[in-house]
């Protein structure tokens, strides 16, 4: 058996997945965050069509994350390949734009049946490449530079995205994002299978009936427990955060100031993250919970008062930094309870089958938006605002009982 080697310092496969993260995240502030912005613009901020390409792209890659999993799972030897193909796919979608314009909102569905096919093929193969390229001598130091890289691209590329956009145009930029795809291409390329570990762990075959069947057992499990906040977890994710965008774009208008907002708040984040990586444990889950759940109660209560500049702020700054937490604990849990439940020859099943459930409830909380928009009415809008918010002290509660279940051992 060849053995991966075990130095400290990080490989070539490694700085070229790291490099490729950098990228990835300013091509998701552009596909993401700007293109509410640009969807705002051309619809006269009419969130219809935002609501469609979102339920598109959700309801597309919930499907996609359970279909794939027999290429991932049996044929590990083409996940590099995967992830090229789903950065050319992104490139693809961004060159859509360019070459679309104004006339985006007429091929939405093509658009969004790119981007979930990037999304699906990009992100079902990334963290397994990630274990594979670092070990654990070097594991830490890879991601600390790597979130120090990510965290100054997402604290400088918001303000140079949004005040180039106000200069140039949408989709000038795009053919520059573009661009910075192609590198990403190139680097994926660079990332070689053949500095993957080899274990003598036996693969189970992908089945994912067999490990749901499993799963539904013993319905009192973590596994359970963690799928079900699941379905509440993807509705405060993705529908929050758009809405925020949204909601940034009308009352500020202009995406410079979408972009120093983003900036901004990303900074927090840092502080927020910070604060949870050094603090954050079962004893005093509870209190970070509370701040989180209090904080977007309060922001959203605000709002529900008066959308305004002040109160949009608050808001903002209360969903920006609980998400961020959230999203970690989130992740993290999905990768302990492999370990914890003794489920390691059904990863590939569990991450597929959470990523299911999360997109299963965007698809939920975009559909939500899209009511609200056919009805078109500012209390309607406002009430969803307040539902979302009050989403988050149930999730907050489910979260903190499945970390005290942690406690009674492995069922």
């Amino acid at each position: 058996m060849e053995v991966k080697n075990t130095t400290k310092n990080l490989n070539k496969s490694a700085k070229c997945l790291m490099f490729s993260d950098c990228i990835y995240t300013i091509t998701a502030l552009f596909a993401d965050t700007f293109l509410v912005a640009y969807f705002l613009k051309i619809t006269n901020e009419n969130i219809i069509q935002i609501s469609l390409y979102y339920m598109i792209v959700k309801a597309m890659q919930g499907i996609g994350s359970l279909l794939i999993g027999h290429i991932i799972k049996n044929k590990p030897q083409v996940r590099t390949k995967i992830l090229s193909l789903g950065i050319i796919f992104r490139a693809l979608f961004i060159l859509f734009i360019v070459i679309l314009g104004n006339n985006l909102l007429t091929h939405f569905v093509i658009v969004a049946i790119f981007y979930s096919i990037s999304e699906i093929l990009y992100w079902s193969t990334h963290e397994l490449i990630f274990v594979d390229v670092t070990n654990n001598d070097n594991r830490k130091n890879y991601m600390s530079i790597k979130k120090i890289l990510t965290t100054i691209t997402k604290i400088i590329a918001p303000i140079l995205l949004g005040s180039t956009i106000e200069l140039y145009s949408f989709t000038k930029i795009a053919v520059y994002v573009f661009v910075l795809s192609v590198i990403q291409i190139i680097l994926s390329l660079q990332i070689s299978p053949n500095e993957f570990a080899n274990t003598n762990e036996k693969i189970v075959k992908y089945d994912m009936k067999a490990y749901i069947k499993q799963i539904k057992k013993n319905k009192s499990s973590k596994l359970n427990s963690y799928y079900k906040s699941n379905l509440l977890f993807g509705i405060i994710e993705d529908p929050m955060s758009t809405l925020v965008t949204i909601i940034t774009v009308m009352t500020f208008k202009t995406s410079l100031n979408l972009g120093i907002l983003t900036t901004i708040f990303s900074i927090f984040s840092i502080g927020a993250l910070y604060l949870y990586k050094k603090y954050y444990n079962k004893k005093n889950s509870k209190i970070f919970l509370s701040i989180c759940s209090t904080l977007v109660l309060i922001g959203a209560i605000g709002l529900v008062i008066s959308i305004e500049k002040n109160t949009l702020i608050i808001y903002n700054f209360a969903c920006t930094v609980s998400l961020c937490i959230f999203d970690a604990i989130y992740n993290t849990q999905k990768g302990d309870l492999i370990e914890e439940c003794h489920i390691q020859n059904r990863n590939v099943e569990h991450v597929l089958l959470t990523d299911f459930f999360a997109n299963l409830s965007r698809f939920i909380g975009f559909t939500l938006i899209l009511i609200v928009g056919i009805i078109n009415n500012m209390a309607i809008f406002k009430l969803l605002l307040l539902i979302i918010a009050l989403c988050v002290p149930l999730y907050s509660k489910m979260i903190y009982n499945l970390e005290n279940q942690k406690e009674l051992g492995n069922s």
